[in-house]
């Protein structure tokens, strides 16, 4: 614990990694906790976007890949009567 910047004054007090916690500390002060949780919100962020933008991402690899398969299959097979039965 930090004795140096305890106050014997004040009610609510948690003094752990200069970071302190009372009732009588400005808001300035405070604003340290946001800017720890910055990255873990951030980490938040990305886990919940990460199923959706691979999800997005294998969409396109699949239309590109399909797309190059079937004209590659056109032009291999040019001049056979099965090219009118498929979709």
């Amino acid at each position: 614990m930090i004795r140096d910047k305890c106050s014997t004054r004040t009610k609510i007090l948690v003094c752990d990694l200069n970071l302190i916690v009372s009732e009588n500390h400005s808001k300035v002060e405070g604003l340290a906790t946001i800017r720890v949780m910055v990255g873990g919100i951030a980490i938040a962020v990305i886990l919940l976007l990460s199923p959706f933008l691979i999800t997005l991402s294998l969409v396109a690899i699949a239309a590109l890949l399909g797309n190059s398969l079937k004209d590659d299959a056109e032009s291999r097979h040019e001049g056979s009567s099965l090219i009118e039965t498929n979709y």
